[in-house]
């Protein structure tokens, strides 16, 4: 008999790409949202279930019969404190995966920053932390910024790269970082699940580059053809920088806020790689994984924002 998986987050940026994953692995998969109705008019033959994490009731009805738990869910945009609402949901879903009998957790968290953590990164470590201390086998798996459509932090560098023929590059910005592709986090999740149970803690998902923030945004700008005038800052703080995003990018201003306060220090791995696990798989390199993510970006973008980007992207275009 097949194995069944409570995807949470299963309409998030993750999430929304673990279905087919997870089908093709042999898993029967029940989806899981906050408001399922509209996704079981959408999607009739999944199973969805409503699921509030911040609800114990509604976690025993969405586990019932479950064998593993794909944890996706952070709620940094959400008004009020994220950090306790997160905490409180990690603490549910430790005690009901326990109750319901389930096998295996797997958490897909941030990496841990070389000093003191942003409020984003410290609550993602602090849901690891709890997760773990739970009596369910758990795999922490720690990811720096995901490459792909609909990651908040690559629409940040990418519209940056894309809309400005001129870029001021703080100092923060020669922080380095592993970025990843997003193929290579679902695979890494979905064989994070079929790991026997012996095998839990904490393993960082690194890309196969460390780069600066500064490469990165030259990196994406020659996948353009463009080369933006830069000059380097040493003042310009990552709260500035924010209030500088806001005006460029489509990120959300409270979590590329947030997002950005996470750049003051190297998020590099620590931990023993995931990719240990399987040697066969080669993760993708940066341009690969960013010239598909600004494919599928421009797919998206409405006629008005491609001319516009067009505009300002011949401004870029010098020896």
């Amino acid at each position: 008999m097949a194995k069944r998986v409570l995807l949470t987050g299963a309409t998030g940026f993750i999430g929304g790409r673990m279905f087919p994953a997870l089908i093709d692995a042999g898993w029967e998969v029940r989806s899981a949202s906050r408001n399922a109705a509209p996704q079981r008019q959408r999607q009739p033959k999944r199973d969805w279930a409503d699921l509030d994490v911040q609800n114990r009731h509604s976690l025993e009805a969405a586990l019932e019969g479950v064998d593993a738990v794909l944890y996706l869910v952070h709620a940094m945009g959400e008004a009020g404190d994220f950090e306790s609402k997160e905490r409180t949901a990690a603490e549910n879903v430790a005690a009901a995966a326990e109750a319901a009998g389930v096998k295996r957790v797997v958490y897909l968290g941030g990496v841990a920053p070389e000093g003191k953590p942003s409020k984003h990164l410290r609550s993602r470590l602090a849901t690891g932390d709890i997760l773990r201390r739970g009596k369910v086998p758990t795999i922490e798996l720690r990811a720096g910024m995901i490459i792909g459509s609909g990651s908040a932090s690559w629409c940040m560098v990418r519209d940056l790269a894309a809309r400005l023929p001129f870029m001021v590059l703080p100092s923060w910005l020669q922080n380095h970082s592993q970025p990843v592709a997003v193929d290579d986090v679902v695979f890494a999740l979905v064989r994070a699940l079929e790991l026997p149970p012996e095998v839990q803690g904490v393993f960082d998902l690194p890309g196969p580059e460390t780069l600066t923030g500064e490469q990165i945004l030259r990196r994406i700008s020659a996948l353009l053809g463009v080369k933006p005038y830069t000059v380097r800052v040493p003042v310009l703080t990552p709260k500035l920088s924010s209030y500088w995003l806001k005006l460029v990018t489509r990120a959300d201003f409270g979590v590329a806020q947030e997002l950005v306060e996470g750049l003051t220090s190297d998020l590099v791995a620590r931990h023993q790689h995931f990719w240990t696990f399987v040697p066969e798989h080669r993760p993708t390199p940066f341009d690969v994984a960013a010239r598909e993510a600004l494919r599928e970006e421009g797919r998206k973008l409405s006629l008005s924002a491609r001319a516009v980007e067009w505009s300002l992207q011949q401004l870029a275009r010098h020896p």
